[in-house]
């Protein structure tokens, strides 16, 4: 903390370090050893976020809803200019109705990022975590928001099997894994839905529309098996 005014805002000391997600995230896709690296040092930051900070803590000020996924109803009015197999349009709601439909236990309640993934990773000259940034996304939530993007678009989940074997451990509780793949899918599906009016070819987050059909159909395979 460098500030704190008397109106509440403060001015931090940025996290020290470099972030080149799309960089990291081929090398993770390749190299095992690295993806648990990071995994397991994720998970040790959720250990610290989850449990540091109690409800009184947040209550007040903080939004009790992560902003993304988006809800059925905006995903709806969009995806059909974005795809037109209708069998997968309806696919895809069914998913964004069962994610709406989770009931959150009040322990599973938590300080959550929203956000992250590789984006919002500050890493060294090795690839060691120095930290996590961008915290606009944060609310008193369900602690399963902060794991769906420790998944990939491949069938391996190595990223996420470190971070759960540092952090369930440490906090006396099990994580559902499909609980995180049905939110990593309804992540994929809000971000197909948010490229409408987007030409195919051109990237949207990152992403080509067929890149984000691979997420989203991966993400769909994982939740069938």
């Amino acid at each position: 903390m460098l500030f704190v005014s008397n109106s509440g805002f403060d001015v931090r000391r940025m996290v020290p370090g470099r972030c080149d997600p799309w960089v990291l995230y081929r090398r993770c896709q390749a190299d095992r050893q690295r993806a648990q690296k990071i995994g397991r040092a994720i998970g040790q930051i959720l250990v610290e976020q989850h449990t540091r900070i109690v409800e009184a803590d947040a209550t007040g000020w903080l939004r009790e809803r992560v902003p993304w996924p988006e809800t059925s109803t905006w995903i709806g009015e969009r995806l059909p200019r974005v795809i037109a197999d209708r069998g997968l349009i309806r696919a895809l709601a069914d998913v964004i109705e069962e994610y709406e439909g989770m009931a959150v236990d009040a322990a599973d309640r938590a300080l959550v990022h929203g956000d992250l993934g590789l984006h919002n990773l500050a890493l060294d000259q090795d690839d060691a975590v120095n930290g996590v940034f961008d915290y606009d996304g944060a609310a008193w939530a369900d602690r399963y928001h902060d794991f769906p993007y420790l998944l990939f678009d491949v069938g391996r989940e190595d990223m996420l099997d470190a971070a759960l074997r540092i952090y369930e451990p440490a906090v006396e509780r099990s994580l559902d894994r499909s609980r995180i793949r049905l939110y990593n899918a309804a992540c994929a599906i809000t971000f197909l839905a948010f490229r409408a009016g987007v030409p195919p070819e051109q990237k949207s987050c990152g992403r080509t529309l067929v890149e984000d059909l691979q997420w989203t159909c991966t993400a769909l395979a994982k939740l069938a098996n």
